[in-house]
C-alpha cells in the first residue's frame, strides 16, 4: 500500500508540473515574449502551454477520482502527462528543431558534457511517470 501511495504521489507531481510547467518555463522573454520570435512561433508556444495545462489538469482530475474504473483512471492519469513529455522529447527529431540551449546556452545547466535541456528533462519526467504508474497500479490490480 505504501508503494501505491508513493506511485500516486509521483504521478500527481508529474501531472501538477505538466499543468503549470509551460507557464513557468515559457511565459518569459526566452519564449512567448521573445522579440525575435515571429507571431506564428508564439502561437505554437501558446498552444503548447495550453495543451500541457489541459493534459496535466485532466490527469490530476483522473488521479483523484474515487468512483468508476480506478484502473482506467490510473492508466489515463499516467498517460496524459506522459504523452506531453514524449512529444517534447520526440520534437528533437524534427528538422531544425533545437532545445532552449540553441539560443540561450547560458541558461542551461550541465552535468559534465550533458546539457540538461528539454530532452533529458523529458526523459526524467517520462521515467518518473513510468515509475509512478508501476508502483500505483499494484493497488488497483485484483488479488488472486
Amino acid at each position: 500500500m505504501k508503494n501505491a501511495a508513493t506511485g500516486r504521489w509521483l504521478l500527481t507531481g508529474v501531472a501538477a508540473f505538466t499543468t503549470v510547467g509551460g507557464f513557468l518555463m515559457d511565459w518569459n522573454k526566452t519564449h512567448l515574449f521573445n522579440p525575435r520570435w515571429i507571431p506564428h512561433a508564439k502561437f505554437h508556444d501558446a498552444m503548447t502551454i495550453l495543451l500541457g495545462s489541459m493534459l496535466g489538469a485532466g490527469s490530476l482530475y483522473l488521479l483523484q477520482k474515487k468512483d468508476g474504473d480506478r484502473a482506467l483512471h490510473l492508466k489515463m492519469g499516467a498517460l496524459l502527462p506522459a504523452s506531453f513529455f514524449l512529444a517534447q522529447a520526440g520534437s528533437f527529431a524534427f528538422p531544425g528543431a533545437k532545445g532552449m540551449d540553441a539560443e540561450f546556452p547560458e541558461k542551461i545547466p550541465t552535468v559534465g558534457k550533458l546539457k540538461l535541456n528539454e530532452g533529458p528533462f523529458s526523459l526524467l519526467m517520462l521515467a518518473t511517470a513510468g515509475l509512478g504508474y508501476w508502483l500505483a497500479q499494484k493497488e488497483d490490480t485484483p488479488k488472486a
